[in-house]
């Protein structure tokens, strides 16, 4: 009896694990993939929203129409915006798969605390999108200038801040979640990566830039936007963006360095670890930044004898002294024009020295404007490519 009602039950429990009571089919769903936040001209924010248009990335199903739609809506709260974007699309909107968040320039210099809040609190997002500043731009611009290899607009510019991150360390790799941590700590200020469009924003909404061979728009990474708190204060070009993301500790970069006059070798940064030493010399702090890089020589105009240990230890010691230099430039210039703490010298302080830092942690920017900064670069250069000769020493 009792085995028959077990037999008797299975097909209940079958149909109860089956399925999920909220499922939606995909014909009844879109997704997406950026968002551009900016002032509005009849309320505080205008919301832009790139949705994919997946039937347009299957070769064999799409007409040539755009990969990617856009829609705005003018309001003050960025959650109802978000909701009520169905006045002008069909299908329900899903944000979880989100990949860039645009923040126009106007908007970051105000203060962004209003609407990070929410996209923090929401269940709808993941953490691993992008912040940007549209610079010198509109942010929604950005989610339309389309690209020939990647068609969706957000998507082209996630995969492009993770291969700069990862092949030349010229973005700080920055989610969500590391702009709030930064913007509650007080050793620390927040970066958000900065984008602009070169060319022709309005030759860019065009499908005819998918099929351009030299495309007449193209958003384009300048550097990064410095905050006091919440707020947009000013910019760090290309290269001071990659002493930034040095100091943070991983990279892999390229770097140009002289060799001679008007000569250059081509140094590629395999592996390197930064540590940060923080102390104080009667009122004064200290920052000690040190570097230690394993390298690669990539090439070389110069025609020093690379069979020779003298030469490497040469090469090594030019490579040290360019890599202090850039490191120590970016850091005064944060010090001497921005008077924030970026790097976080007031994080390491309290995790190496807490009792000082709590005696100067409400006034900690005031302590780094007028620190003393130390670089040390120690770079090993393990080998010259796959010849240890180069026919410049025969040819002069």
């Amino acid at each position: 009896m009792r085995t028959i009602k077990l037999l008797l039950l299975t097909p209940l429990l079958v149909g109860l694990l089956s399925g999920c009571w909220d499922t939606k089919e995909l014909n009844e769903v879109a997704f997406v993939t950026g968002i551009a936040i900016e002032q509005g001209e009849d309320a505080k924010f205008k919301v832009t929203v790139g949705v994919a248009n997946a039937s347009q990335l299957n070769s064999q199903k799409s007409e040539g129409n755009t990969p990617s739609v856009t829609f705005s809506l003018e309001g003050n709260s960025i959650s109802e915006l978000l909701d009520k974007m169905n006045v002008g699309l069909t299908r329900e909107l899903r944000y979880s798969h989100t990949r860039t968040l645009v923040i126009s320039e106007e908007i970051a210099r105000e203060g962004t605390s209003d609407f990070l809040d929410y996209l923090e609190r929401s269940g709808q997002f993941r953490n691993d999108f992008n912040i940007l500043i549209a610079q010198n731009i509109s942010a929604a611009d950005i989610l339309k200038t389309n690209f020939p290899i990647q068609k969706i607009p957000s998507l082209k510019i996630h995969n492009q801040t993770s291969a700069l991150f990862e092949e030349w360390g010229g973005d700080p790799n920055i989610r969500l979640s590391d702009f709030i941590s930064a913007l509650t700590s007080k050793g620390r200020h927040p970066v958000v990566e900065a984008v602009t469009i070169v060319g022709s924003p309005k030759q860019g909404k065009s499908v005819e830039n998918n099929k351009s061979l030299e495309p007449e728009s193209l958003v384009t990474l300048g550097g990064v936007g410095v905050f006091n708190e919440d707020k947009l204060i000013g910019y760090l070009n290309l290269e001071e963006t990659r002493a930034y993301v040095w100091t943070q500790d991983l990279i892999q970069t390229t770097l140009t360095v002289p060799c001679g006059e008007q000569k250059y070798m081509d140094i590629r940064i395999l592996n390197s670890k930064s540590t940060i030493h923080v102390n104080y010399d009667g009122e004064i702090p200290n920052f000690q930044v040190k570097i230690v890089a394993e390298a690669l020589l990539n090439g070389t105009q110069c025609s020093a004898n690379l069979e020779k240990i003298e030469t490497y230890k040469k090469y090594e010691k030019d490579i040290e002294e360019m890599i202090e230099s850039i490191i120590l430039t970016t850091i005064t210039k944060v010090q001497d024009e921005y008077e924030v703490d970026i790097f976080g010298f007031g994080d390491t302080m309290r995790r190496q020295h807490y009792n000082q830092y709590q005696a100067v942690k409400d006034n900690w920017d005031e302590e780094f404007i007028k620190a003393n900064i130390d670089t040390q670069a120690n770079v090993f250069l393990r080998r010259a490519g796959t010849s240890n000769k180069s026919f410049l020493t025969e040819v002069e």
